[in-house]
């Protein structure tokens, strides 16, 4: 099959793709086909390469990336914690949803042992509103069988002044348990 000639024109602001005029003998499907292929790929680097405007490099936005597709599985694998630990995890909970913090409050949370009476486990963050996740994850070597163990969480402004707190709630057993803490005002 013959081949068609094509001549390309440049300027600045454009390219322009023309058959040759010594091979008009060509079947037009074949040249329009065959000029749009190749207007594409003199195009696409220069719609994809940086421009630098003034020594800053300008890059183009890649498209956003698609929603993953639901499933009814954990939205982490089982690898995402360390063999044999547990993890608990779940929202603090204020007296009414979207409750504004004030600037700079922390949340702790705290995985309490209620017999000996100290902290096996502090998480601490920062939060502008409630109700809020969290995820705290510890080995269970460090809890003894006839202890009772709690989750307990505070919210203190940026002066330390606790604002909320919860009362002890009971530590549920399991690898990865989910456990939301309500928070009421102190």
């Amino acid at each position: 099959m013959p081949c068609r000639v094509l001549k390309i024109k440049s300027t600045s602001d454009h390219k322009e793709i023309s058959p040759s005029p010594h091979h008009e003998d060509m079947s037009r499907p074949v040249s329009f086909s065959l000029s749009l292929s190749l207007c594409g790929m003199l195009l696409a680097p220069s719609a994809l390469a940086q421009t630098q405007i003034g020594g800053v490099t300008l890059t183009p936005i890649k498209p956003a990336a698609t929603a993953p597709a639901t499933s009814n599985q954990d939205d982490y694998n089982r690898e995402s914690i360390p063999k044999g630990y547990r993890e608990v995890r779940g929202r603090v909970i204020g007296p009414s949803e979207g409750l504004r913090l004030p600037a700079g409050s922390q949340i702790m949370v705290r995985l309490v042992d209620l017999t000996a009476a100290k902290s096996l486990v502090d998480i601490k963050f920062s939060t502008t509103r409630l109700s809020t996740p969290y995820q705290m994850v510890y080995n269970p070597v460090r809890l003894n069988a006839a202890h009772k163990y709690a989750v307990r969480a505070t919210i203190a402004d940026k002066n330390g002044k606790v604002l909320y707190s919860s009362t002890d709630t009971a530590l549920p057993d399991g690898v990865r348990v989910t456990l939301n803490v309500p928070v009421t005002v102190r």
